[in-house]
């Protein structure tokens, strides 16, 4: 039998893609000024690209109300809070101790690292296999930059990766919405 997606889900992915937008577009500029190239033109290619997904998001979150809802969860809000929680935590606890042992350079790597690494819960959680991909790419770059970057440009590399990873989570995250919208399928979660 086939369904389509729930109005939650849909908000659900649409909510995530402005997140990925908006910490994919703070990592970007993070970038541009670790690389001393943030100036006007940047800053609104920038902005361009996040408005551009951010329309999207708010579109899709409108177009989700056409379909039904299901009963929301309210221990998953909980989980969320506590994996987020335990997340921020640790990238004070790395930001700290990194600066101590004067490793700051790796500092954005660990934080990438912890980012994707926090993404593997927010998958089950959301039943959402793509933020598995998401946090394993960013687990990867976080390493292979690290290893092959020089680290007096390795900032300004690792954090535009990262905020390229989360602009490409949102719009991959949104185009699979739209498409599960336009045909029902099996099961999407």
């Amino acid at each position: 039998m086939k369904t389509f997606p729930t109005a939650n889900q849909l908000s659900g992915r649409a909510t995530g893609a402005l997140f990925f937008t908006v910490f994919g577009s703070l990592w970007l500029l993070l970038s541009l000024y670790a690389r001393q190239t943030l100036n006007l033109s940047t800053e609104l290619g920038v902005l361009l690209g996040a408005l551009a997904l951010g329309w999207n998001a708010v579109h899709l979150m409108r177009r989700a109300q056409r379909f039904r809802s299901a009963p929301a969860d309210p221990a998953q809000g909980r989980r969320f809070a506590w994996i987020n929680a335990v997340q921020w935590i640790a990238v004070a606890a790395v930001a700290f101790s990194f600066a101590r042992l004067h490793i700051d350079a790796y500092v954005l790597n660990a934080i990438t690292a912890i980012v994707g690494l926090h993404m593997f819960p927010l998958a089950r959680l959301f039943r959402y296999p793509l933020h598995h991909v998401t946090g394993a790419v960013l687990v990867v770059w976080s390493a292979a930059s690290a290893l092959m970057v020089p680290a007096d440009q390795l900032q300004g590399v690792c954090t535009m990766g990262t905020g390229l990873i989360l602009w490409l989570s949102a719009a991959v995250s949104l185009a699979v919405a739209f498409q599960a919208m336009r045909q029902p399928v099996r099961q999407w979660a």
